[in-house]
């Protein structure tokens, strides 16, 4: 139970992290404190931004906890993890059902891992899911940006119709996290 929530303790850190690179955060100015009417605005503003931040963070954690819970469950009943009771319960397109699919089994693998690595702390856990090599773990970051992008591919047609921005968005957030991924790597090897 302890390295479960130690990897859900990382995850919500990174998605955290995550946000705050792609949010815009309303900036507090020295001359809003002078007119007060316009503090009310950065207010709202703030509070708009910790709302998205939120929103952002429950969604991209979803999946993560959830596959995270049949992970460790499956550990614990000795049986193989059930992704395709995940990909029943995901409200998807039937398009993105197999990019879905794709990275619900490289998450297992990783959280499988992670669950039976000894350590005290997530970057131990890590070096000893990934035997203390860089080069294995970084296979492990390239294929989950590869299954997030194929996922994000598929659902993108679907977005668009509802945000034209949609494929800025996503650009973005795939840029940010392997850019966080890549940095959390020198600093776990």
């Amino acid at each position: 139970m302890e390295k479960k929530q130690m990897i859900l303790a990382y995850e919500q850190g990174f998605a955290a992290r995550l946000a705050s690179r792609i949010l815009a955060k309303p900036r507090l100015s020295a001359w809003m404190i002078f007119i007060p009417f316009i503090f009310i605005f950065y207010f709202q503003d703030f509070s708009k931004y910790k709302k998205q931040r939120k929103t952002f963070m429950d969604n991209w954690l979803m999946t993560r906890k959830r596959m995270l819970n049949q992970a460790f469950d499956a550990l614990e009943e000795n049986r193989i993890p059930d992704i395709d009771s995940l990909l029943e319960v995901a409200d998807l397109p039937e398009k993105a059902k197999k990019s879905y699919k794709g990275l619900l089994t490289v998450l297992c693998g990783h959280y499988t891992r992670l669950l039976r690595a000894g350590g005290d702390a997530y970057p131990a856990l890590v070096r000893s899911a990934y035997n203390g090599k860089k080069g294995e773990y970084l296979l492990f970051i390239n294929q989950l940006s590869d299954t997030e992008k194929a996922l994000n591919k598929a659902l993108a047609p679907q977005l668009k119709k509802e945000n034209p921005e949609v494929s800025q968005t996503i650009s973005k957030i795939e840029a940010q996290a392997d850019r966080i991924r890549r940095q959390e790597t020198e600093q776990f090897f």
